[in-house]
């Protein structure tokens, strides 16, 4: 009998099912396991189609093993006792069989999704129609435990809704995805326009009179959505249903324009001066840019680099390049890395199916986000931590310099 139901399929369905239209989606996000990243299973070629409804792939460690899929964010289906989480995380087990979708293993993926609850909110068990019995049934709600039940490739059904629980102390790993997913997937692009007061100022557009749009379009640059998004990215705005509010990072951007300038349209004219200069901006505006400076070491990808420039300067690399920094950064927070610098069309290519980095890939620098060596390396450099800016030429990518401003030699 021809595969039917194997477990890329059931898994496939299942992703679809909880969050579906995932590329439109920006308070969901989720990853599949390394292992789903062969190109067969059980002798069954994995149709390419299904491993793109797959990706993107991640390393996903918890304490209890490797579970299928993780995803963050309410799925879009019935969920148990939803009011006790906003941005939940969950975990789905698939099982399938090659052969006959009566038969797989229902109970075993019950109890492994059982096990990962005290380190996400939402545990998943989906399997073939055929394979699914009462006791199954009985059994997942008992464990909290939902069942997500496929009859073929695109269709699948919650039979059994999941019911949101507490977790403790987030892993490594969710971690990295919950930041993904929380900074809605904007991480994808990173950081569209590379000059730090382009962030601040959105800010003071959102604080000043009139449309922010226009503000900032006047003031900053016309180049809104690509600002906007940096601001979201750094916490200074904060989306709300009604719209954008600043943040209590964003409110202090704005005292700090009316206490070193007469007033917030001064501190906007003082921007507009400022547009298409090229000289940093250290040197140009040496307040603002420390300003910046205090708000992009607080964004997790910055501390990660500087964490990996850190390292690589106390084992005497004192130029780095980015496949050095992407290593070492890897080797501190290999999910959060992969969700960093690499694309999502390249996680099946960098990753091997038990999770390790494939080295070699790592000297083709079209894996690499634009964002992190260009406009985000950019940024970087404007407000002091690193010596030279990034570059959107892919083949100068590999020799471009990453060194820090001032290593302090920061013990491990």
């Amino acid at each position: 009998m021809a595969a039917t139901l194997t477990e890329p399929t059931v898994l496939a369905a299942a992703k679809d099912t909880l969050y579906p239209d995932l590329d439109d989606d920006t308070d969901r996000y989720a990853v599949t396991e390394t292992q789903f990243t062969q190109s067969s299973w059980g002798g069954w070629t994995i149709p390419e189609d299904l491993r793109q409804r797959l990706a993107p792939f991640n390393t996903i460690r918890l304490t209890e093993g490797e579970p299928d899929l993780l995803g963050v964010g309410m799925p879009a289906t019935d969920v148990l006792n939803a009011e006790a989480a906003t941005t939940p995380v969950a975990v789905i087990e698939a099982k399938g069989h090659n052969t006959d979708p009566s038969a797989a293993d229902v109970s075993r993926g019950i109890n492994q999704a059982h096990t990962h609850l005290p380190e996400v909110n939402l545990g998943y068990v989906a399997a073939p129609t055929p394979s699914i019995t009462d006791t199954h049934r009985a059994l997942a709600r008992e464990l909290n435990v939902g069942i997500i039940a496929v009859t073929n490739t695109d269709n699948a059904t919650v039979i059994e809704p999941a019911r949101v629980t507490g977790a403790g102390d987030f892993s490594t790993t969710i971690d990295a995805i919950r930041f993904q997913a929380m900074n809605h997937r904007l991480t994808d692009g990173s950081f569209p326009v590379n000059h730090p007061k382009n962030y601040l100022g959105y800010a003071l557009a959102l604080a000043a009179d009139g449309d922010t749009e226009e503000v900032y379009s006047e003031y900053v640059i016309n180049a809104v959505s690509g600002g906007r998004r940096g601001a979201l990215l750094l916490n200074l705005v904060d989306n709300q249903l009604h719209g954008d509010t600043l943040t209590h990072l964003g409110s202090e951007v704005v005292r700090f324009a009316h206490t070193h300038h007469d007033s917030l349209t001064a501190a906007l004219e003082a921007f507009d001066s400022w547009t298409g200069r090229s000289t940093r901006f250290t040197e140009l505006a040496p307040p603002w840019a420390q300003l910046a400076r205090s708000i992009a070491i607080q964004y997790t990808p910055t501390q990660l680099i500087v964490e990996a420039l850190e390292r690589l300067h106390q084992d005497g690399t004192e130029t780095a390049t980015i496949v050095d920094v992407a290593q070492e950064a890897c080797r501190i927070n290999q999910p959060l890395a992969i969700e960093v610098f690499f694309t999502q069309t390249h996680r099946n290519d960098i990753l091997n199916a038990d999770g390790k980095i494939d080295t070699t890939k790592l000297a083709d620098p079209t894996v690499y986000k634009s964002g992190i060596h260009f406009q985000f390396k950019y940024h970087l450099y404007h407000i002091g931590l690193l010596t030279q800016g990034g570059t959107d030429d892919k083949t100068d990518v590999l020799d471009n310099h990453w060194v820090l401003e001032n290593a302090v030699g920061l013990s491990n």
